[in-house]
């Protein structure tokens, strides 16, 4: 009997054991081959007024996917956004961008604008998220 209950708390160890040990690594993206940022963009069909995220493409066979970033409406120039970091984590792929901001006192451009950052992917990305440096979270547009 003893020897039966001692087997059993060993299964149990071993399964905490291995469960904790099996998480997914991280992977990070090359940029110019696993995606490209491109920096020009019209968006003359798109709000770019709002904070967030747009997906879009072709619409062909193999056509590309593209990730349209928006900061939203601002006031001045000055502003931008900076892919940081692309990597993938079990099926979720998750891009990273700085968004940049005028120092307080900076001469900037006296416009509306609105920043945005393209990042074009091979094939559609099931599971994405995109978010700052600071973990704030852009939420889908379209």
């Amino acid at each position: 009997m003893k020897r039966n209950i001692f087997k059993i708390i060993i299964i149990i160890f071993c399964v905490f054991i291995f469960t904790g040990c099996n998480k997914e690594k991280e992977a990070k993206l090359e940029q110019g081959k696993d995606y490209f940022v491109r920096d020009e963009f019209s968006g003359k069909y798109l709000d770019l007024t709002k904070r967030g995220y747009y997906i879009d493409s072709f619409k062909q066979l193999d056509s590309p996917y593209f990730y349209i970033i928006c900061m939203g409406e601002k006031n001045t120039g000055g502003y931008s956004l900076k892919v940081k970091e692309v990597s993938k984590v079990g099926n979720q792929t998750e891009i990273i961008v700085e968004e940049i901001v005028p120092d307080k006192g900076a001469i900037v451009t006296m416009a509306f604008t609105y920043p945005t950052i393209v990042v074009e992917f091979p094939k559609n990305q099931e599971n994405i998220v995109i978010k700052n440096t600071e973990g704030k979270v852009f939420d889908k547009l379209n």
